[in-house]
């Protein structure tokens, strides 16, 4: 995985999951997949953290330069498929995880500013995801 920064899209493995969102060459079943071992590999971890990031951005919560991927999310980031994703951090983040493997072997203050905006946009999207479920159990605005 080549890093470049602590942020969540500050790495190779992130931006090929976008482009490949924007390209809308990217497939779900194939990263279940992926997720589905004992160990997670750093592309696979990394997708889902970039997609997280991006998932944000189509619900207005972050602005992201990848206007494409942005635009693609919109038509398959769905409630339903960002749920999943949240349900893939706790793998992405603990034992058998290559890129929480490789950001415990960088310095300290780098795994703690790179972990500190992961569990930031977790929670943004948690919330999101929260508050999109409470719109709908009120009716979803409909006018009625």
């Amino acid at each position: 995985m080549g890093t470049w920064s602590t942020e969540i899209l500050g790495n190779d493995s992130a931006m090929d999951a976008l482009g490949a969102l924007a390209d809308r060459q990217l497939s779900f079943a194939d990263l279940a997949d992926e997720l589905r071992g004992d160990y997670i590999e750093s592309d696979a971890g990394a997708a889902v953290l970039a997609l997280i990031e991006v998932a944000l951005a189509a619900r207005g919560l972050r602005e992201l330069p990848q206007a494409d991927a942005v635009d693609a999310a919109r038509d398959v980031l769905d409630d339903e498929r960002a749920a999943w994703l949240l349900e893939q951090t706790d793998r992405v983040l603990g034992a058998g995880s290559e890129v929480y493997e490789l950001w415990q072997e960088a310095s300290e203050q780098s795994l703690r500013e790179w972990l500190g905006k992961v569990e930031a946009s977790i929670e943004d999207l948690r919330q999101a995801l929260g508050s999109a479920a409470l719109v709908g159990a009120a009716g979803g605005g409909t006018g009625d």
